[in-house]
C-alpha cells in the first residue's frame, strides 16, 4: 500500500456499522440531494437528472483495519475501488483522488480530527473538507444501498 493510499480512512460519525471483508456500495446524496460524479477528475456534486443520472458515481465503503477501530475508520472508494478519497498527507489536509439508508451520516478525516467531507451549496462544484460541519457547506450524506 502507497503511502498516500494510508491517508484515505474517514470516521463515519454514526453506530451499528460492522465490520466486513466485502465492499458495501452506496449511492451518497448530500441533504440537498446532490450526487458524486466525475468532472475533469475531479469528484463533484449536483442534481443529476435525466440521462445525467448515469454519470453518478457509486461509492465503495470498506473498514480500514490499520487504525484505532473506536473512530470506525472507512475507506471510501468509487470506479470500482480503483481511486478512493484522500486527504493527503501534508500538514493540512488536501482533498483528492486516489488511483445506511434513511438517516444522514457525516464523514470525518480519520487521520485530520475535525476535517469533514463537505458539498457546496451550489451544484457543480467540487467536493471539499471542512472544518466547520453544519454552516456554509453540506457534511450530511445519505446511504442508498444499490
Amino acid at each position: 500500500m502507497s503511502p498516500s493510499l494510508q491517508a484515505i480512512p474517514w470516521r463515519l460519525l454514526t453506530s451499528g456499522l460492522r465490520p466486513t471483508k466485502q465492499p458495501f456500495h452506496y449511492q451518497i446524496r448530500d441533504t440537498s440531494h446532490k450526487a458524486f460524479y466525475l468532472r475533469d477528475n475531479s469528484l463533484v456534486a449536483a442534481n443529476l437528472q435525466g440521462e445525467n443520472a448515469s454519470q453518478e458515481e457509486m461509492v465503495s465503503v470498506i473498514p480500514n483495519r490499520t487504525l484505532e477501530r473506536k473512530r470506525c475508520p472507512l475507506i471510501l472508494g468509487i470506479k470500482g475501488g480503483s481511486q478512493g478519497l484522500s486527504c493527503g498527507t501534508a500538514e493540512q489536509p488536501r482533498l483528492q483522488l486516489e488511483t445506511y439508508n434513511g438517516s444522514t451520516h457525516r464523514f470525518e478525516a480519520a487521520a485530520y480530527p475535525g476535517w469533514f467531507l463537505c458539498t457546496s451549496t451550489q451544484a457543480n462544484e467540487p467536493i471539499s473538507l471542512t472544518t466547520r460541519p453544519g454552516e456554509a457547506a453540506i457534511t450530511d450524506f445519505y446511504f442508498q444501498p444499490k
